[in-house]
């Protein structure tokens, strides 16, 4: 129908005839508009494969998709070679960070699983990432499959056996016999108050420690290294009257 046609059937028509002509105008202008609006911004339909909202904007609010199902509630996929999914925020230094989990139940709040042979990566931009910590947590339980007590590729127990075997001890009676020992080799008397302690390591740059027993207080001894021998150390023992004798002795080594 043309418009002066439409005109003349206004003009001749009925009052109501004429209302309803111009509530049905009213209803196509509406919807031709809706879609044009689509994307515009707060409360506009998401358009796939574009920025939401158009133009640079910014949404004000929350877009919340609220699921009551047993399932996951939203789902992302990428069929392509890429990624599933990016998240960036700007949250500052004590904020909640850009990414949370919440179970509000008592089930677990997140699961990774993968394929390959690295299940993933923290990293950090800071400049000073040396003091950047990967995550923090409460949790003091053993994390199973974490393997909390390796260091290096080795576990504790030896850890404790490496510390140890840095750490060589014996004790020595008056008469030069070795007793207790770990790490040490032999010992001898070479004359009152002059022993010989062989160790099964150089021993040059390690820290000492000597102490004597008996004859009175005062009782003391010294340690030196053997020139050329670094595997060698000699110690000298005396009473507490400043004489050298023959005494028994304790010596440790910290490497």
């Amino acid at each position: 129908m043309s418009f002066a046609r439409l005109r003349a059937r206004l003009r001749s028509g009925t009052s109501a005839t004429r209302l309803v002509i111009v509530f049905s105008a009213l209803v196509v202008a509406t919807a031709v508009a809706a879609p044009l609006a689509s994307g515009a911004g707060e409360g506009s339909l998401l358009k796939g494969g574009n920025r939401n909202p158009a133009g640079g904007d910014a949404f004000s609010r929350e877009t919340k998709i609220v699921v009551s199902s047993s399932g996951y509630g939203t789902r992302q996929s990428n069929l392509g070679s890429g990624s599933g999914a990016i998240y960036g925020c700007r949250a500052p230094a004590g904020g909640r960070g850009c990414v949370e989990a919440s179970n509000l139940s008592d089930g677990a709040a997140f699961r990774f699983r993968f394929d390959g042979l690295l299940g993933g990566s923290i990293t950090t931009s800071s400049k000073d990432a040396a003091k950047a910590a990967p995550f923090v947590t409460n949790a003091t339980a053993v994390a199973k499959g974490l393997n909390a007590d390796r260091v290096d590729g080795k576990d504790a127990d030896e850890l404790l056996d490496e510390a140890a075997s840095r750490t060589k001890a014996a004790v020595v009676t008056a008469a030069g016999e070795l007793h207790a020992l770990r790490g040490v080799t032999s010992s001898a008397r070479e004359e009152a108050g002059k022993y010989l302690v062989t160790f099964d390591a150089d021993v040059s740059r390690c820290v000492p420690q000597v102490t004597a027993f008996g004859s009175g207080p005062g009782a003391n001894a010294a340690v030196d290294l053997v020139e050329g021998k670094p595997a060698e150390l000699r110690v000298f023992t005396q009473t507490g009257a400043g004489g050298q004798a023959d005494l028994r002795f304790a010596i440790t080594v910290s490497c």
